[in-house]
């Protein structure tokens, strides 16, 4: 191959990974991290500031309505794009929310620390691997995510909630802003 195939070869490459992310961000990619963000902002800070019980029925209830809002933006979004591989994305998350779940089963019990921690890292990884296929500030994202929340449990175990917050929160929400302006 002469360097003028080569750098052909490379613009296509470059031109399909630039349409990928513009189909996904008028699917809406950029409002599913926004949603969740919100949903680890909350949650995190009812874990730090309610009672086990009352922190477990909030998640549940931001759980419950971020499914519903991530179901909902799929469904208006999805009509603007059609793309023959776009369930794999959803099989993905289902795989490692799935995977997890058994992970979790295997090493139970965990203390609440250990716990939100292993749930943080965990789709850290989902938002790392994603962005393997995506976009490299994807990838980045999640890393930094995990090494922040890590730092977190390390330095500040009695204000890990805060701190998940506003990092793992703040992260997503930040990344969800991210891809609705750049990826345009």
């Amino acid at each position: 191959m002469d360097p003028s195939q080569a750098s052909e070869s490379l613009a296509l490459i470059e031109q399909a990974g630039n349409a990928t992310r513009r189909a996904m961000a008028r699917a809406g990619a950029g409002y599913q991290f926004i949603i969740w963000g919100l949903v680890w902002l909350f949650g995190y800070l009812g874990t730090q500031l309610l009672e086990n019980e009352a922190s477990g029925y909030l998640w549940l209830m931001l759980d419950c309505f971020g499914v519903v809002a991530s179901a909902y933006a799929i469904i208006r979004l999805s009509r603007r794009v059609r793309s023959p591989g776009a369930w794999k994305f959803g099989i993905f998350w289902l795989l490692l929310l799935a995977f997890g779940g058994l992970m979790m089963w295997v090493v139970w019990p965990l203390d609440a620390e250990e716990y939100v921690l292993f749930i943080t890292l965990l789709i850290a990884m989902g938002y790392a691997l994603f962005g393997l296929w995506a976009s490299t500030p994807l990838l980045i994202a999640g890393i930094v995510i995990a090494i922040l929340a890590i730092l977190g449990w390390h330095f500040l175990p009695t204000y890990l909630g805060f701190w998940l917050a506003f990092t793992g929160g703040g992260g997503l929400i930040g990344a969800g802003l991210y891809i609705l302006r750049a990826w345009k």
